[in-house]
This record gives C-alpha cells, sequence and structure tokens, in this order.
C-alpha cells in the first residue's frame, strides 16, 4: 500500500517486518532483509517520526541485524528506544527493546552481577507498567543469571508472593503460553548445561519440543539455544547408547545451521561453529581436526568477545585433552576456563572447574 499510496509514519515498520521476514526461513535472505531494515531506519529519520522509534528497533535490532552485525552493536540501539518509548508513552515496546537488550548482552557475555542488578531494575519497571510478559521475561533472566552465580535466591519473590519458576512454567503451559513456556525450557537447558548436568539439559531439550520455535521472528537466545543443542547432542552421542544415531543427528543438524549462518556474520557464529565442529571430530575420532577446531573457537571466541563461549571451548578442549590422557595440557585449559568463567561472574561454574583442577593436579608432571 505504501509504494501504490505513497509513504507515511507507519510505513517504516512495514518496510522493517517485510525485512524480518526476508532474513526468516525459507528466504533466509540475510542481505535482502539487512537492506529493507536500513531503509526502514532512514525513513523514519526522513519522516521525523520519532515515535516509531522503539518498535522499529525492536524489529531491526531485534530480528535482523542479528544475522548480519555483531550482536553487541546493537545493544546501545535498544537503550535508544527503550529511552524514546518512555518519552512516546510507548511502553510496550519501550519495555520490549529493553528485554532484548537484556537478552542479547545475557548470551554476549555481560558480566553476569552487573546484568542481574539491572534486570531487578528492569523487572521492576516493567511490573509498574503492567507489563506481564516483560516483568516475567526479566525475572526468569535473572533467576537464569542467579543461577550461575551460585546465588540460592527466588528471583520471583519481589513480583508475585509464592510463584517460582515451575509454577510459571506450569502456569504458562496451562494457559498456552507458548513463548513463555519455550523461555524457560531454554533458560533451564542452558542452566543445567553449563554446570555440567548433562542429562537434566538433554531433559529440558526434550520438553522443549513440545514448544517448537517457528521459522520467523527468531531472537538471540533461540540461537544459542541451537547451539546448545548440538553440544548435547554430540556429548550423549558419545556414550554409544541406542539413540547415539538420534543425538548425533541433532548435532550435524546445529553444525548445518550454524553453517548456513556464519557467512552472513562471522562475528557472531564462527566460534559456535567451531565448537560444533570440534565435539564432532572427538565423536568420530579425528583428533587432528577436533583440534584444530576447539582452538579455532577460542580463538574467535576472544577475538569477538564471547568471554563465556571462551571458556567453554576452553573447557570443552581441557575435557577432549583429559580424555586422550594428556593431563598437563588438559589442566591448562582447564585454568584458562576458569579464568574466563570468573570474568563472566559464573562463581557456579569456576567453583565446578576448580574441582576438576583440583582432581587433575595429581596426576600433571608440574608443567600446568
Amino acid at each position: 500500500m505504501s509504494i501504490e499510496h505513497g509513504i507515511c509514519n507507519i510505513s517504516a515498520f512495514g518496510f522493517a517486518c517485510y525485512g524480518a521476514w526476508l532474513v526468516s526461513e525459507p528466504s533466509c535472505d540475510v542481505e535482502g532483509g539487512h537492506r529493507m531494515g536500513r531503509v526502514a531506519i532512514e525513513m523514519m529519520k526522513q519522516l521525523g517520526a520519532a515515535e516509531m522509534t522503539p518498535r522499529l528497533y525492536v524489529t531491526v535490532y531485534g530480528f535482523i541485524n542479528i544475522w548480519k552485525e555483531p550482536w553487541q552493536a546493537g545493544l546501545e540501539r535498544h537503550l535508544e528506544a527503550y529511552k524514546s518509548g518512555t518519552t512516546t508513552g510507548d511502553m510496550e515496546y519501550g519495555i520490549t527493546n529493553l528485554y532484548q537488550y537484556a537478552n542479547t548482552a545475557l548470551y554476549c557475555g555481560e558480566n553476569l552481577p552487573n546484568l542481574s542488578q539491572n534486570l531487578q531494575s528492569y523487572a521492576k519497571r516493567a511490573f509498574q507498567c503492567n507489563q506481564h510478559n516483560g516483568w516475567r521475561s526479566f525475572v526468569i533472566l535473572n533467576q537464569l543469571t542467579l543461577d550461575l552465580m551460585g546465588i540460592k535466591q527466588n528471583a520471583f519473590c519481589p513480583y508475585s508472593n509464592g510463584t517460582t519458576e515451575e509454577s510459571c512454567f506450569t502456569s504458562c503451559v496451562n494457559n498456552n503460553e507458548i513463548s513463555m513456556c519455550r523461555l524457560i525450557c531454554c533458560k533451564k537447558k542452558y542452566v543445567a548445561f553449563f554446570t555440567g548436568d548433562l542429562d537434566a539439559a538433554a531433559k529440558m531439550y526434550e520438553q522443549s519440543q513440545k514448544f517448537p520455535f517457528g521459522s520467523t521472528g527468531r531472537l538471540v537466545h533461540i540461537l544459542v539455544s541451537i547451539f546448545i543443542d548440538g553440544l548435547i547432542g554430540f556429548f550423549l552421542a558419545r556414550k554409544h547408547r541406542e539413540d547415539e544415531k538420534k543425538w548425533t543427528n541433532l548435532g550435524l543438524d546445529a553444525i548445518q545451521s550454524f553453517r548456513t549462518w556464519v557467512p552472513g556474520s562471522i562475528w557472531n557464529f564462527s566460534n559456535k561453529l567451531h565448537l560444533l565442529e570440534a565435539e564432532f571430530y572427538f565423536l568420530s575420532e579425528e583428533d587432528g581436526r577436533a583440534r584444530a577446531c576447539y582452538q579455532a573457537s577460542i580463538k574467535a571466541a576472544r577475538e569477538h568477545r564471547f568471554i563465556h563461549e571462551e571458556g567453554l571451548a576452553e573447557e570443552k578442549l581441557a575435557t577432549y585433552l583429559l580424555h586422550k590422557s594428556q593431563h598437563d595440557d588438559a589442566l591448562r585449559h582447564f585454568i584458562n576456563a576458569k579464568r574466563c568463567y570468573d570474568s563472566w561472574g559464573a562463581c557456579t561454574l569456576g567453583r565446578r572447574v576448580e574441582k576438576a583442577i583440583a582432581i587433575l593436579l595429581p596426576l600433571c608432571s608440574g608443567r600446568g
């Protein structure tokens, strides 16, 4: 209609939505979608349609640019859009931008204690604005940070007497709130995986299949969730049980996804692809390729400022070397992993790796 009858302020949002559709399956046209996003932003500026900022930034920086530009690059834009929403009265999209900021910052490896403090503030603000999904989403993210920091605290307490993560999940299932169920499953799977409870992570993967995500409108946590699924798959495949093929295929599917996404953004996806490939080569006993991919993942994560995933790749390489009885080298990489996790603020992970270091030390020659 805008092309046929002329543009107006809302037209910019239409172009942004079209861009979000282009980057999604089955089109997967990252270049075309990114171009439409830039057109939408420029159109908004030319029209002086400042009131459209919150909804445009939700779409462009939350759904489009994550396939092309570094995730860190969109963080400030989301904060700008939140401030714009408070000025223009668009609190729904303002709070949504704030959620996209927090969600992306978490998976960029932002310092967890700092992020947790911000999330408490964001949840309070969303609660005051009667944004029901908003405050619950912030609380779930805050519970994730608390769990990784090793703080035994129910993040729901300030906002809902007696509510817990489990009771919230049950309520969402009963009310068919699919996106909220999916968010809680992703959160629980992520925590279980990083804390080393791979069986619990696998159960959460199975449970999450009841709440599938669509091909359009994927946020950062969904992309990370596919990464985690692949790592879970290869870990369980190495157990060589009767379901080995199922778990191997889960890992291979993740590799295929990331191979498709890497050309659009080496920055966001290459370290994840390298780690998935390393775990596959671990499974298939291709030593040279496994080592090269572990090292490539560590290097890419460090250069692209994903310190938590640098720690993960260090830990995975250490585990691989331990499997090969190369204790000194394994110790060195466990120490590197602990350094990354400590910098992230994930005390639970640091303590877990510290235990592995203590067990490994007597087996080393002293060169670690």
